[in-house]
């Protein structure tokens, strides 16, 4: 138990003041899209994202105007997302499968 409160103590917090994608939409593959309360955090200042489930490091950060795209890298799934104006896209594409899931939302 000490162990495991250590490790909680030492991880790393993630970046304070970051833009915040929120997704309320979710397609896996071919099926239909379902409703969902998906959240990515940028910390472009570390070059990571990150979301409950992991930190990734990006791969790639491309701005042109009002649109920004990235590709991180996660345990086994590459996401690519695109940042407009009004709206967002998140497509994390899965190695073992292959799948991919496609989210839809906005970040602020």
């Amino acid at each position: 138990m000490r162990i495991a409160l250590l490790a909680l103590a030492l991880a790393p917090l993630p970046a304070l003041g970051g833009p915040v994608c929120t997704f309320s939409q979710e397609c896996y593959m071919t099926l239909d899209c379902e409703e969902t309360a998906y959240e990515v955090t940028l910390e472009l200042d570390a070059d990571r994202i990150s979301t409950v489930a992991e930190s990734m490091e990006i791969l790639h950060y491309h701005k042109i105007g009002e649109t920004t795209q990235l590709v991180a890298q996660g345990m086994g799934a590459l996401h690519m997302l695109t940042i407009g104006p009004n709206s967002a896209v998140m497509s994390v594409h899965i190695g073992a499968g292959p799948a991919a899931i496609t989210y839809y939302g906005a970040c602020e």
